[in-house]
């Protein structure tokens, strides 16, 4: 996830780069762009096969489930991208005005910047415990109370996002007369059901035998 947040910010940071490079070239008075028959044969050659490769290699990506390997597939498709309009980009600047390559590598920069920028916000928001949604919550209480018999009361489910995963807090109310051995044998079973959802990195189950009890950890100081 780190590593995420790491290259987005390098991508969006060399957006930024290559606008001032670009303002730069359109106030320049270097009028040099001119690409010969054999060069606009290889750029276009070059480009149209990186770009298929790239294509292939999204799609292939895209087929994991894995985060890491579907910002490999994001990338790709930036590239894609990037690729194909770059190439008009060219070849309109060399068939008709040159200030079209610089406005191009704007357009690729913005592009760039706004990608990358919701891939950073997408996983800042991960990275900051945010609560899962009302829905899954509700799935994750139905999934606790009918977990065994012996549940009486679920007093607290509490799911917050850790990476890409949750981390999952349940405070379940069993018999007050219920020997340790099964008490803790359900509490266990639960943590291992709650754990074998694809979503949950971890499932913590705490055993009470009431729940009219102030709230843990939440003694008052004088």
């Amino acid at each position: 996830m780190q590593g995420i947040l790491v290259f987005a910010s390098v991508m969006a940071t060399l957006g930024l780069q290559i606008i001032l490079e670009s303002v730069r070239t359109l106030h320049s008075d270097e009028n040099d762009f001119n690409l010969s028959k054999e060069q606009e044969r290889w750029v276009v050659g070059i480009m149209l096969s990186v770009t298929l490769v790239k294509l292939v290699l999204m799609v292939y990506c895209r087929s994991f489930t894995n985060e890491i390997v579907k910002a490999y597939a994001q990338d790709h498709f930036f590239d894609v991208i990037t690729n194909i309009i770059g190439l008009i980009a060219a070849l309109m600047a060399n068939y008709m005005e040159e200030w079209m390559d610089p406005v191009g590598a704007i357009i690729l920069a913005l592009y760039t910047i706004r990608t990358w920028s919701m891939t950073v916000l997408e996983n800042v928001n991960s990275l900051v415990g945010k609560s899962a949604a009302p829905d899954y919550l509700q799935k994750l209480t139905y999934l606790c109370w009918n977990h065994h018999r012996a549940i009486r009361h679920i007093d607290t489910v509490r799911a917050y996002t850790f990476g890409s995963h949750y981390f999952v807090e349940v405070d379940i109310v069993l018999p007050s007369s219920m020997p340790l051995q099964e008490a803790h044998d359900i509490g266990e079973s639960l943590q291992e059901k709650l754990e074998l959802l694809p979503e949950i990195e971890r499932a913590f189950v705490h055993l009470d035998y009431e729940y009219t009890h102030k709230p843990e950890h939440a003694q008052s100081h004088s």
